[in-house]
């Protein structure tokens, strides 16, 4: 449905993008439903980036998320074998994610089902295209960042 043509308001963007990150995690998931992982893929590879020196603090900085999910992921990844907990040495109150054999096992099979789906959304957009898209999504990410840090609502 066209919503210009209904005179119909303009679709929210955090419901298109939502929209379109439920049809993508869906896929994906149903594509690597033999790993036991559901949607901490992307944690997973974060924590595989970090070669055992990122903390859960880091990785909720990173995904923009508060400690009581980070310690549900990490929970879940490492109850069914992706991800441990090692304590750092410096600091005992902290702990590094490291990846087990498993998870690094799971890693190639993670990345390149992410970069097919990927092409499949991107299809009929030129490289230029894509980046800026990247682009322009990074913008609205600062903006809206700036805005609910300087927001006194």
């Amino acid at each position: 449905m066209d919503a210009d043509k209904k005179n119909l308001p303009r679709e929210p963007l955090g419901r298109i993008t939502g929209r379109i990150s439920r049809m993508f995690f869906g896929t994906l998931q149903k594509r690597l439903s033999h790993l036991d992982i559901q949607r901490s893929f992307y944690p997973l590879l974060l924590i595989d980036a970090g070669e055992g020196k990122l903390t859960q603090q880091e990785l909720a900085n990173e995904l923009l998320s508060d400690k009581v999910q980070i310690v549900r992921i990490v929970d879940y990844l490492s109850t069914n074998g992706y991800v441990e907990r090692v304590q750092n040495q410096k600091d005992r109150r902290e702990y590094n994610l490291t990846i087990t054999d498993k998870g690094r096992k799971a890693i190639p099979d993670i990345k390149d089902t992410i970069q097919e789906l990927s092409g499949i959304a991107y299809n009929g957009l030129s490289p230029k295209q894509i980046k800026e898209l990247y682009s322009m999504l990074s913008l609205i990410e600062t903006n809206l960042l700036y805005h609910n840090n300087n927001s006194t609502l």
